[in-house]
């Protein structure tokens, strides 16, 4: 029986659509194998851009997008979080049928180097994800460990900007089902801060999934709170938490590796409009990394002592 290819969803409200086809762009260019990518668009419908069909068609890639029909949760996004994000569940949902394993990626994600999404499948579990860098360390909740264990909860915490699915092993595990839930009543009530909470959606998924995913090489998925760092260097897949997103790209925020990766896209993708900055505006990024260099350090400690456990 020929093995099914590995499915990509991305969740859009359509508000920042050059993230999204930006990413599925890189991470087209860095796959080698044929891979589905679907474009779940929220309450809305739009066509890609004619040059990222046909780019990645080239590489042997499909594109598809899909319509899903928004519901409204009574939930606020916060910040740089919209209300779509309580959507990811049912954008996976929407094309499960097609795929025996599903990776759902944030739009602002941005595939640096080769990979292979087949090496995230989960083995066992339902779900693999690679650890929120900044919760799981304690860097943005000092308390997390001891509320953890207060709690009973798990002392492990994913980021949910990258998941990888086994799609028969999700749908029979309750995930989806505990998730809804959870996104409706933990908001008063976090065990992750012991108290109110703005992290809705992913806390939900750490909640629903308690115990029943497997963990991920940070390589995966390295947030922003590593930039900067040797893991922010070695990422296969960075991904752009916070409000600054590798769109617009700015001199003070692109490296070299970035660069290489935005410019070859603008280059292949005209109609995207990129816009990158000079080379000589480099200086700028080095003087950024040694205004931010405790804090560098602070992060890249934290993740040291977590990954040696």
């Amino acid at each position: 029986m020929t093995e099914k290819r590995i499915g990509v969803v991305y969740l859009t409200d359509g508000r920042r659509d050059d993230l999204t086809y930006v990413s599925a762009v890189a991470l087209g260019m860095s796959h080698a194998r044929g891979i589905d990518i679907h474009i779940v668009q929220s309450g809305f419908r739009s066509a890609p851009p004619p040059t990222v069909l046909r780019i990645l068609q080239t590489k042997g890639h499909r594109l598809a997008t899909h319509t899903l029909s928004t519901v409204d949760r009574g939930l606020c996004g916060h910040c740089h979080i919209t209300s779509t994000a309580y959507e990811k569940a049912e954008a996976i949902a929407a094309v499960s049928s097609e795929h025996d394993v599903v990776c759902y990626l944030d739009n602002d994600t941005l595939a640096m180097r080769p990979l292979d999404l087949a090496a995230a499948a989960p083995k066992t579990q339902p779900l693999a994800a690679a650890p929120d860098l900044s919760i799981s360390t304690g860097f943005d909740n000092p308390a997390f460990f001891k509320n953890c264990d207060k709690h009973g909860s798990e002392r492990r915490y994913f980021n949910s900007g990258f998941m990888a699915i086994n799609v028969s092993r999700w749908i029979g595990s309750g995930i989806p089902e505990r998730y809804d839930s959870a996104i409706r009543t933990h908001a008063d009530f976090c065990p992750y801060w012991d108290g109110s909470c703005i992290h809705l959606d992913q806390c939900a998924f750490n909640i629903a999934a308690d115990r029943a995913w497997e963990t991920l090489p940070v390589e995966f998925n390295v947030q922003k709170s590593a930039f900067q760092t040797i893991y922010w260097d070695r990422a296969l897949i960075r991904h752009y938490t916070g409000p600054e997103k590798f769109l617009p790209a700015r001199a003070h925020r692109i490296d070299r590796r970035e660069r290489s990766v935005l410019t070859r896209i603008s280059r292949d993708c005209r109609e995207l409009g990129l816009e990158i900055p000079h080379a000589y505006l480099g200086f700028t990024y080095w003087a950024n990394g040694l205004r931010r260099k405790a804090e560098r350090n602070k992060i890249s400690r934290l993740i040291g002592q977590f990954l040696a456990v």
